[in-house]
């Protein structure tokens, strides 16, 4: 390998582990609005309008407000993690930089519903996530430890071995707790500098809560800024966090330490009642429907609307402070370079490295689940036995086998059509939200998933479609040459991956099973009576000649029946009207509009089709992710 060609594979293949980057970040957002897409006939409004503050280095923040106060929103738009659709105004800066795709790399993301793959184990997901965020340019070695030190760090070693979820909810599992704690170990791999963590603690029970918050907090003193939303926090769990940030209706209330926070409130008439929660006088005083008459009752005195806290809030001196220090950033972009726009940072990950591991992962997924492959196995075993033994005494040179053979000819090629491509009918609409949120984490693009779910198929499609071929092949006693057996092989493995396509297809294109099936039926006719078996292909009006492209079935029962009769001489005639007699190979195939100079054209239409059916997939799948 040359000079040239070494740099260029340590550039594409070389891990950026970020060690460059500042050890501290400090996050501005700057008259920050956020409005959502408009949808026909409407003008939203906005859901975040003209906040400002700061997310100070190794800090644990929580983002507290009523329900529709625009906290996911807020941390979706500081994380660089918003819709498409939605349009932002204002200024959001690590550093003086002005946020962009290189968030993904000094950032994670922990949502409030944990997506987690089934059938595999703590230790295996750690260790596929691992070679996803750090490439193969970290060495294998240096991966087990962090992952070691992960385990360690979030409490998971005793659950380590022990399955995420499985479909048959059979066996031990982790808990809501121990998930919770695997979402926090999976974003540590890449060493963020920043933390964003989705109201974590809801579901969890107070101990679970509290051992969370502990690890927050430790983050956070190893330099992590930790920005976490959280709903009624108890008592002992709001005096953890460093400092507050308050919404109400899109606007700030405060910006401060709790204690600060309550203060402030005190100041504007809002006293919380002795031995009532401190957090939920803070919500309370934040919720619209908060009158403004002075009342007393459900925990606090009130005299002040939110309105009036976010208009006073805007004119105090914690308001004064988060300007200045907003002041200092962007004067600190201004005359550095850190100001710059910076480059979008590559991680290292080779595109099949990373294809190889998603395969690896669909793959184990697969072996773990039994109804998943190997009961289909089972399934179709019997299946070929049922139909080789009712065929095994009705395949002869005769006229009653011409049509036995046709017969078995048609049950070949439907079984291999119509089961594969129902059975992957759910495939897309199950894995969607999972793959969703790892496409928007920047993992792996839309054709490395939608490849590696197709490759990860492939094994037990072969298995499949082999065993019941040759199990029908033998026991239906048909043609006994290599050629014969070779072709129907290899016909019926095309058919079924042309199936799996045709399946893949309308499975992205549709949002759910029930739809895609509801369209997939009346497919199914199209595909029946233009296979040939039922009706001749040049007595179909002329405007429905095209119908027969779409249908593999014709081509695949062609190529099959070519396999079976081209060569056969002398069919026998007894009792039999001559001039309704086959009395060749030839005359059968022309029979049903067949010729044996097709096989080569047969073949490269499955091939064809295979491949266009795989293409228009992966194009809705790419299609709905844009659209979310």
């Amino acid at each position: 390998m040359s000079g040239r060609e070494k740099i260029a594979q340590t550039r594409h293949c070389a891990v950026d582990n970020l060690d460059g980057a500042p050890s501290e970040v400090t996050l501005i957002w700057h008259n920050l609005t956020v409005t959502p897409g408009a949808s026909a006939g409407t003008r939203p409004l906005p859901v975040l309008c003209d906040i400002s503050g700061t997310l100070q280095p190794g800090t644990l923040v929580a983002l507290m407000g009523p329900s529709g106060a625009g906290k996911t929103t807020l941390m979706s738009a500081l994380a660089y993690r918003m819709n498409g659709a939605t349009c932002t105004a204002g200024e959001i800066r690590v550093n003086g930089r002005p946020i962009g795709p290189y968030m993904y790399d000094i950032s994670g993301y922990i949502y409030q519903d944990e997506l987690l793959p089934e059938g595999v184990t703590v230790q295996e997901h750690l260790e596929l996530m691992a070679n996803l965020k750090l490439g193969r340019g970290v060495p294998p070695d240096r991966k087990r430890t962090i992952i070691a030190d992960i385990l360690s760090q979030t409490g998971l070693e005793r659950c380590a071995r022990t399955q995420i979820a499985n479909a048959a909810g059979t066996g031990k599992t982790l808990s809501g707790g121990e998930r919770k704690r695997l979402a926090f170990a999976v974003e540590l791999l890449s060493k963020p500098r920043l933390l964003f963590c989705d109201e974590p603690t809801t579901g969890l029970d107070s101990y679970s809560a509290r051992q969370l918050v502990a690890m927050m907090k430790s983050l956070a003193r190893s330099g992590t800024t930790v920005l976490c939303s959280i709903h009624q926090p108890a008592e002992k769990l709001l005096y953890e966090f460093d400092s507050l940030v308050l919404l109400t209706g899109g606007r700030t209330g405060f910006i401060g330490s709790p204690h600060d926070a309550v203060q402030f409130l005190r100041r504007q008439g809002l006293e919380c009642d002795r031995g009532y929660s401190t957090a939920d006088f803070l919500l309370k005083a934040l919720s619209t429907s908060t009158g403004g008459t002075t009342t007393r009752g459900n925990g606090f005195t009130t005299g002040t609307c939110p309105l009036a806290i976010c208009n006073n809030y805007s004119a105090s001196e914690a308001a004064r402070r988060q300007e200045a220090l907003i002041s200092a950033e962007l004067y600190r972009a201004a005359v550095s370079e850190a100001g710059s726009e910076p480059r979008p940072q590559h991680r290292g990950r080779c595109w099949f490295y990373t294809l190889y591991w998603l395969v690896y992962r669909h793959v184990l997924q697969a072996h773990r689940n039994p109804n998943l492959q190997y009961f289909k196995l089972v399934q179709r075993i019997v299946i070929a036995l049922l139909v080789g033994l009712c065929f095994s005494d009705a395949i002869e040179l005769s006229q009653k086998g011409v049509q036995a053979m046709q017969g078995v000819i048609f049950l070949i090629v439907s079984e291999n059509t119509f089961l594969p491509m129902y059975a992957v009918l759910s495939v897309f609409p199950e894995s969607f939200p999972l793959f969703q949120r790892e496409k928007k984490a920047n993992l792996y693009s839309t054709a490395q998933f939608y490849i590696s779910r197709i490759l990860s198929m492939t094994p037990f499609i072969l298995l499949e479609t082999c065993a019941f071929i040759l199990i029908v092949y033998y026991l239906a006693h048909l043609r006994p040459t290599l050629l014969g057996l070779v072709v129907t092989v290899a016909a019926s493995v095309l058919v079924m991956n042309v199936s799996i396509a045709c399946g893949c297809f309308f499975s992205t294109l549709f949002p759910t099973v029930a739809s895609a099936m509801s369209y997939l039926v009346p497919f199914d006719y199209i595909l029946m009576i233009t296979s040939g078996i039922f009706i001749k292909i040049w007595s179909m009006p002329l405007y429905l000649r095209w119908m027969p492209f779409l249908s593999w079935m014709m081509f695949a029962s062609e190529a099959i029946s070519i396999a079976q009769w081209d060569g056969v001489k002398s069919i026998e005639c007894s009792n039999i009207i001559p001039s309704v007699c086959l009395h060749d190979g030839e005359q059968v195939l022309e029979q049903y509009s067949f010729s044996s100079s097709h096989l080569r054209t047969d073949f490269a239409v499955l091939i064809g089709q295979y491949f266009i059916y795989h293409t228009l997939a992966m194009l809705c799948l790419a299609w709905r992710v844009a659209r979310k």
